[in-house]
């Protein structure tokens, strides 16, 4: 069914992308976008095929009015959006269809992001002065989405894309580093103040013990919290490396070294922190969500459990809905390897899709998730949730937090269809 859905910056939508993959079937897909090509000739963006017969419009290329047509007299031509198709919707908003653009211009429609003349340039606006790599166009599109046009911002994130980093390893990189600093403090005299060495000694046997208890008894991490200290910390790092002698000797030697590598481990948290934050902000379309990594420095060696929390709609405003929502954990098992786990809330029933990466995990994981379901249907019902089933798969490509956190379709191809009207 044809619908005349063109938006009003005039670009290509290609709807409301598959963040939250079920395992259940597809939706039925619908038209997302018009675009008139000429005369009485219409197309469109859509999510798969359509069906139905409800009755369209045509434009008429003499008089401009818009007339009725009933399912008989339209015929409706559902194809395979084409790199054609986007190299002339390029140039129709005045933008060179160069292979660099026909590669964002399609990036932006599988990450579910209107193709305008306003979103293209914002995006390429935040790409000058950088490489343009993959990671940093998903990150343009993902600021875009919510609306931060920062370029700060924008290296951050698409480090943060690019590399993974997990909180938890940079935690004891950064605890390892302190205590390295705290040996080269207690060598350093005559370098520095004895007061300023006693008191950072004290500081940072203090940061040591906050973050040893980040551990899998203990998940309660507060993120502003974290980041306002490691600043802090950051801020006197500085001003002692800016009064500490570089005299040449050996010990000076090793602290201004203990110093630099403590200051780029902190660097090194403090951006992922902000790359949460980041990701975390309120923002336009399908990415309004919650994502946290939270630290267990217990296990050997330390792992995150990464969380993604959908927001209750898709307004700035929207909060958390307990009660109907969708949460996406993601952690390394003991046995299993990687494994995300997609709950379902809906009116306090719960489905769970696990997921894993290696077919071979398969028949243990089946065998692990049968003897631990009953367990787990009483501690939900002790919360007054009920576990309405669980379903297991192995597939790699879910098997990792970031499609949920960039929304995308499978295949632009496959998922995106331009739907073709002739009377």
């Amino acid at each position: 069914m044809a619908q005349d859905m063109s938006t009003q910056s005039g670009g290509v939508h290609p709807g409301k992308p598959i963040i939250w993959p079920s395992g259940k079937s597809a939706p039925q897909a619908q038209t997302v976008n018009q675009t008139q090509i000429s005369g009485n000739v219409k197309g469109s963006v859509s999510t798969g095929s359509t069906t139905g017969a409800a009755p369209t419009t045509t434009v008429s290329q003499t008089t401009g009015t818009t007339t009725a047509l009933p399912p008989t007299q339209a015929a409706n031509i559902a194809r395979p959006l084409t790199i054609a198709d986007i190299k002339q919707h390029l140039l129709q908003l005045q933008i060179p269809d160069t292979d660099f653009n026909v590669k964002l211009a399609s990036l932006m429609l599988k990450d579910g992001l209107e193709l305008s003349q306003v979103n293209f340039v914002s995006i390429l606006s935040l790409l000058q002065g950088t490489n343009k790599s993959l990671s940093m166009q998903e990150a343009a599109i993902m600021l875009t989405m919510k609306g931060i046009d920062s370029p700060e911002a924008l290296q951050i994130l698409g480090k943060f894309f690019a590399e993974n980093p997990q909180i938890a390893s940079q935690l004891v990189a950064l605890q390892q580093g302190l205590t390295n600093l705290g040996s080269a403090l207690g060598i350093s005299k005559g370098l520095l103040d004895t007061n300023l060495v006693s008191q950072l000694g004290a500081l940072l046997a203090q940061f040591d013990e906050a973050v040893s208890g980040f551990t899998g008894k203990q998940f309660k991490v507060n993120n502003k919290n974290l980041l306002n200290d490691i600043k802090a910390l950051k801020a006197l790092l500085t001003e002692v490396q800016g009064k500490a002698e570089n005299s040449g000797s050996a010990e000076a030697q090793v602290l201004q070294s203990s110093l630099g590598q403590s200051m780029s481990k902190l660097n090194a948290v403090i951006e992922n922190l902000v790359a949460q934050a980041l990701l975390s902000q309120k923002g336009k379309e399908d990415v309004n969500f919650l994502y946290k990594q939270v630290p267990n420095l217990s296990a050997d060696p330390p792992k995150d459990l990464e969380i993604v929390i959908k927001r209750n709609g898709d307004e700035k405003n929207s909060t958390f809905d307990y009660e109907n929502s969708q949460v996406v954990l993601s952690l390394q098992t003991a046995n299993l390897g990687k494994m995300v786990c997609s709950v379902y809330v809906k009116a306090k029933r719960v489905y769970i899709v696990f997921v894993f990466n290696k077919k071979e995990y398969g028949d243990d994981a089946s065998e692990i998730i049968a003897r631990e379901y009953s367990e787990l249907q009483k501690k939900l019902v002790q919360s007054d949730f009920i576990v309405s089933g669980y379903q297991i798969k192995i597939d790699p490509a879910m098997c990792s937090v970031k499609p949920y956190l960039i929304p995308m379709l499978p295949k632009l191809g496959a998922q995106l269809k331009r739907i073709d009207l002739e009377a």
